[in-house]
């Protein structure tokens, strides 16, 4: 699996409630930011907070990705447009927003994310 299939493979899981199987695409010490100023660390959380995620976000589209890869890093870029859900159910209002993740290839040649960003440069308007 590349790392952008990587991504989307956590992204299907996310948007099937799978959290726990989600969180196991990632290192055992990953990072993935709930909220630009909100942190889940390690595969616990990192479940914990795909629920959080599910509970405020529904239709998750990627539109476009980068990856920039040099040995075993790479740095994932893509576009996303959700809806907010209210009240459980998916509203008509969208956020969208573009990715920063790092992940890193394994020796058994697995890529597991490491930092999983989905608010991109928003973290610096917190």
């Amino acid at each position: 699996m590349t790392p952008a299939e990587t991504m989307s493979t956590i992204r299907d899981m996310w948007q099937c409630g799978r959290l726990d199987e989600a969180a196991s695409y990632f290192t055992e010490n990953g990072v993935l930011l709930v909220e630009p100023d909100r942190q889940a660390v390690g595969r616990a959380a990192i479940g914990d907070g795909f629920g959080a995620l599910a509970r405020r976000l529904r239709f998750l589209v990627v539109d476009d990705r980068v990856v920039i890869q040099r040995g075993n890093i790479a740095l994932h870029h893509a576009r996303w447009t959700a809806r907010y859900m209210i009240d459980g159910a998916p509203s008509t209002e969208e956020v969208s927003g573009t990715t920063a993740d790092v992940l890193v290839l394994q020796t058994d040649g697995r890529w597991l994310a490491v930092v999983n960003n989905p608010w991109g440069s928003d973290v610096l308007e917190g």
